[in-house]
């Protein structure tokens, strides 16, 4: 059973949020509102992020000490409020950084008991903890993690040494229409989503794309390499000039030329977000057209610039796609 693929199922047109857990000792309120505005456009699900562990520095008795924490914590606990105030299927991240077999095992245990059955596996992004490390012989890669589900799914625990329950999960991977920045090139990256995929994989979310073209591309690779699990594109509106600049620069990603120039031309941040809203809706159209059964917004955890975007897509207040 799974509630992403079963959304993805009962229409086409779906649309799907990211949100991160507050920063430590934060409410959630701001992240539970920013779903609930979003609400008009059903959401197929609501993905949570984890991010690794690192270090923190505290004062201890007027000393810094270093102590081992996650500057975002929550992502269980988080869950569990989005779908009890939202009543949307939430799918919970796990990372193998800062995780060993052990520990990734014990947050699956978690999330099967809490009763999510989707989880969404990656490695972990070293810029949000460089000091959080997989353990390099249990955990070197998301393909790694892929595994470790596929047997709690066959009631496979602690590395293999006893039985229990089938986990019953259903496994989401990463894909990228551009390549991983750590990938020698795209046919290596095809084929180690083609290697989740045999693993267990059965769904995947997509690296933010910025051109529908690019991925009707990769989608049409993907089927000719075999790979049939479905697909759902990153989006992410790009609504000022700042940001056309800082989002490649963290991402390995590429930005039309078109869309830069016309962004150059705005003449104030009102009209530089016009840009930016009608670009992103332009691409979402485009990226339907091209085979997407559902785009996935990277919110961020504040809901404008995904609800305008869909509001130009579908219509204000619309019921996503009919």
């Amino acid at each position: 059973m799974s509630a992403v693929l079963d959304a993805l199922a009962a229409r086409d047109k779906r649309v799907s949020v990211e949100v991160v857990p507050p920063s430590r000792g934060a409410d959630p309120d701001s992240v539970i509102a920013c779903i609930e505005a979003l609400a008009p456009y059903e959401p197929a699900f609501v993905s949570v992020t984890d991010h690794p562990g690192g270090r923190l520095w505290v004062d201890e008795a007027g000393a810094p000490k270093s102590m081992p924490a996650r500057a975002k914590p929550g992502t269980l606990g988080l869950c569990v409020a989005l779908r009890q105030a939202t009543g949307l299927p939430v799918v919970p991240h796990v990372v193998c950084l800062g995780n060993d077999r052990f520990s990734a095992e014990d947050a699956f245990i978690d999330f099967r008991y809490a009763g999510f059955k989707d989880v969404f596996v990656v490695r972990g992004d070293e810029r949000f903890a460089p000091y959080a490390k997989a353990a390099v012989e249990e955990l070197p890669s998301a393909l790694d993690l892929v595994r470790l589900a596929a047997a709690l799914n066959r009631g496979e625990y602690a590395g293999g040494a006893s039985r229990g329950s089938a986990a019953g999960f259903s496994i989401g991977v990463s894909a990228y229409p551009e390549k991983h920045p750590a990938a020698p090139n795209p046919e290596r990256d095809l084929a180690t989503l083609a290697a989740k995929e045999e693993a267990g994989a059965q769904w995947a979310l997509s690296q933010m794309v910025f051109d529908a073209s690019i991925f009707k591309d990769f989608l049409a690779r993907c089927r000719e390499a075999g790979i049939r699990l479905p697909i759902m594109p990153g989006v992410k509106p790009l609504c000022s000039l700042r940001s056309l600049s800082s989002v490649p620069k963290h991402f390995f990603v590429n930005l039309p030329e078109a869309f830069i120039r016309t962004m150059e031309t705005a003449r104030s941040p009102a009209e530089e977000r016009l840009v930016g809203i009608r670009y992103a809706a332009e691409l979402c159209a485009g990226l339907y057209d091209a085979g997407a059964p559902c785009l996935h917004f990277f919110s961020m955890g504040k809901p404008r610039d995904t609800v305008e975007t869909l509001a130009a897509l579908f219509g204000p207040g619309a019921k996503g796609a009919r």
